[in-house]
């Protein structure tokens, strides 16, 4: 097998000749992704920072939000990721803007919610969610909600710029498919997805080490968080749907931050007879995340975009206006009864 993976595969999609053309002829890239990045997130980003780097390009990946420490690794002695939040500059100092796993710039700064399309360089977006909510400012899109993660898009990216897949891009794709796969223990973990990763593995990449990062190695306020706020955990609908809360006050007993409570949302599904679990959470901005998860057979995603939000069909997240996640909560229970009735999803 050759350092460009190639294998000649039939895959749902492939890359739009007008975004490789984009991408190979910019000067000067800025890579984004939605605001607190997850590993699918900045996996991609990385990978394709690095593709165009090894082209002569100038590539900047910006970070909006808070990032998780246990994301820290990817971004290592990389100089040319940097904390940036909108600036109305952003067209004089780019030539192409690229949007990954999100589809729009709110999406990277909530401030940015009525953003003119003149303030901004040419966009171009790849995605794996359904189509969000709010003008669409790129001019190409490689969406496709089929796709595992928007990790398995920009592996295609790669494969279709003719670089060669160097241990910089593996890890940073092979992050991203873990993250948005449960490490391969997911529904969404296809055969595209799973072809790939017996690419990057081939290629060098290390499932053990990445993990390790990802899921061992957590901090002692992170492992306080988790027992304070599974001692929130509430059953409701006869058991059937299972909330934790993260408060303000949990927050300061762990002395923990926000970043570290990526991941809780999945606990509570580790439970017999528990169809949907819920993680309703302060955002440190008078707001509270709800994130939903939910077993095969049900769509949180149809849930969250009862509230403005989205996602998949077993993951998904909103955001509601209360600073008090048990007021949030009353609301989505409020609501929620006819989503956890079996489906065919």
């Amino acid at each position: 097998m050759t350092s460009k993976a190639r294998t000649g595969h039939d895959s749902h999609s492939y890359p739009p000749a007008p975004l490789l053309k984009l991408l190979k002829e910019s000067d000067r890239t800025l890579i984004v992704g939605h605001q607190n990045p997850d590993g699918d997130a900045l996996g991609s980003a990385l990978a394709l920072a690095f593709s165009l780097l090894s082209l002569g390009r100038e590539v900047v990946v910006g970070l909006s939000g808070m990032l998780a420490p246990s994301l820290d690794f990817l971004i290592k002695d990389q100089p040319f990721v940097v904390p940036m939040d909108y600036s109305p500059d952003l067209a004089s100092r780019y030539d192409l803007l690229v949007l990954v796993d999100c589809q729009a710039p709110f999406r990277v700064w909530p401030e940015a919610e009525n953003i003119p399309k003149s303030e901004l360089p040419a966009c171009v977006c790849i995605d794996h969610h359904s189509a969000g909510r709010g003008p669409q400012h790129f001019e190409v899109g490689y969406i496709d909600h089929r796709a595992s993660a928007t990790a398995e898009l920009i592996f295609k990216v790669v494969e279709a710029l003719e670089v060669e897949f160097s241990p910089s891009i593996v890890q940073a794709l092979l992050a991203g498919l873990i993250s948005d796969t449960g490490s391969f223990s997911q529904g969404n973990s296809t055969s595209e997805c799973l072809r790939q990763a017996s690419v990057l593995v081939g290629l060098g990449g290390n499932i053990e080490k990445i993990n390790q990062h990802l899921k061992r190695n957590w901090s002692p306020g992170r492992m306080k968080l988790l027992v304070k706020t599974l001692d929130t955990l509430t059953l409701h609908h006869d058991g059937r749907l299972a909330s934790l809360l993260l408060t303000e006050e949990t927050l300061k007993k762990s002395e923990a931050s926000l970043s570290e409570a990526e991941g809780l949302v999945e606990y509570p599904l580790l439970l017999a007879g528990v169809d949907m679990g819920v993680l309703l959470r302060i955002t440190g901005q008078g707001q509270t995340k709800v994130s939903l998860r939910c077993r095969s057979g049900l769509d949180v995603r149809e849930l969250a975009k009862k509230f403005g939000g989205g996602g998949h069909v077993q993951a998904a997240a909103y955001l509601d206006d209360s600073p008090d996640p048990a007021e949030a909560l009353n609301k989505l229970l409020a609501v929620v009864k006819p989503f956890l009735t079996e489906s065919d999803c």
